[in-house]
């Protein structure tokens, strides 16, 4: 799945559809111990921002984050919040239903 994409995933008793805001492998760290992506990596670029919620991840790696900086470069730091995507479903900046 691609960025961008809405999917819909279910949780006891709740159906959350959701889009990926922007594509990281959650496996990738640098040496700030946080995940990193590429600003261009974004659905929608102009909503990544410093403090913004989004949706983040690939296939079944998905996740609420909080986007901690963007470098010079680009490089987009995240810190996920913890759960599932349902549970966080009311931070994101955009709409998730």
């Amino acid at each position: 799945m691609s960025f961008g994409t809405t999917r819909t995933t279910c949780h006891p008793g709740q159906a959350v559809s959701y889009t990926i805001d922007i594509y990281l492998d959650w496996n990738t760290q640098d040496d700030t111990g946080l995940p990193w992506t590429f600003l261009d990596q974004a659905a929608d670029p102009s909503r990544i921002r410093p403090g913004a919620h989004v949706v983040a991840g690939h296939d079944d790696a998905v996740a609420v984050a909080e986007i901690v900086d963007i470098d010079t470069d680009g490089v987009v730091h995240l810190r996920q919040l913890p759960g599932p995507v349902s549970t966080n479903a009311h931070r994101p900046s955009a709409p998730v239903s």
